[in-house]
């Protein structure tokens, strides 16, 4: 239901309405605002933010104090709005979260959720150097659990999505070269850990920064075929992951990575005619509607 945003949004005003006219038991909870927050995520709106910030303001105006869950959806929407400047409003949101729970507020404490979205806000916005900001947004997860000051540790979500801050920036050369020194360091970082792996998507993402930053020549082909055996070995090459392979190589680099004997073959090979040991261990992750 497109208009769900809007109508959670009219029943809290309703509430609003007739509390101050001095109906007590109307009064809308913290559970009521987010739940309306929330109806703005789940249809993707892209004002939606701003009607969360909305329904924010009228929450406090009646003396209902925001959750943690509140703030995560606010830093989803942010990222969901592909606004100039959502990843700086996402992270100011995440800043109030640990301000608040280093002052004690133990209710407030971020979690990976938090900080994986306040990342893919920084990817999804049309911001010059995201690609740092969202790499810096991951230095602060690792540093805030090494401190034992929250309790997960960044996984293959929130690593990936900093590799999508870089395929997604924009600029002139040493932007781009910022951006894919930030996109390979992470990617190593994630194949060298003893605790995450590459997924599919980490893959298909790495892909997608090589083919976007790196300028063509022997370095752009090393490093395609590096990461295509990586990905083969892990089992983990999905129908995007070939995609975005062919699309950072060479024809000829192509054909040699998938065993073919032209570029015309290689070219229209599909993943479904792929041996089963480079797919064997793709996960499709169920699509989740709660944000925690």
């Amino acid at each position: 239901d497109n208009k769900a945003g809007e109508k959670a949004e009219a029943l809290i005003d309703q509430m609003i309405n007739l509390y101050e006219k001095g109906d007590k038991d109307v009064r809308p909870n913290v559970l009521s605002f987010t739940s309306a927050i929330h109806a703005y995520a789940r249809i993707g709106a892209r004002d939606g933010a701003q009607r969360g910030e909305d329904l924010l303001k009228k929450m406090k105006s009646i003396g209902v104090k925001p959750n943690l869950q509140t703030y995560n959806v606010l830093i989803s929407l942010w990222g969901n709005s592909q606004q100039m400047g959502a990843g700086k409003k996402a992270e100011s949101i995440l800043t109030k979260l640990e301000d608040e729970f280093r002052n004690g507020n133990k209710d407030m404490r971020p979690t990976v959720v938090s900080y994986t979205s306040c990342i893919s806000a920084w990817a999804k916005s049309p911001d010059h150097g995201k690609a740092e900001r969202a790499s810096a947004v991951l230095g602060r997860m690792k540093e805030m659990h090494a401190l034992g000051n929250i309790a997960d540790r960044p996984n293959e979500f929130s690593y990936t999505a900093v590799i999508n801050a870089c395929a997604t920036t924009y600029g002139d050369q040493d932007e781009k070269q910022d951006a894919f020194r930030i996109a390979y360091s992470t990617f190593k970082e994630m194949s060298e850990s003893d605790d995450l792996s590459p997924n599919h998507v980490t893959y298909s993402t790495f892909f997608r920064a090589i083919s976007k930053l790196m300028p063509n020549g022997e370095k752009k082909e090393s490093m395609v075929s590096a990461a295509f055996r990586l990905c083969l070995r892990d089992g983990q090459c999905d129908s995007n992951c070939l995609f975005h392979m062919k699309n950072a190589a060479s024809p000829e680099l192509v054909a040699d990575l998938l065993g073919c004997s032209d570029p015309s073959e290689a070219a229209s090979l599909t993943v479904d005619e792929l041996p089963h040991e480079w797919t064997r261990n793709i996960k499709h992750a169920p699509r989740r509607n709660n944000i925690k």
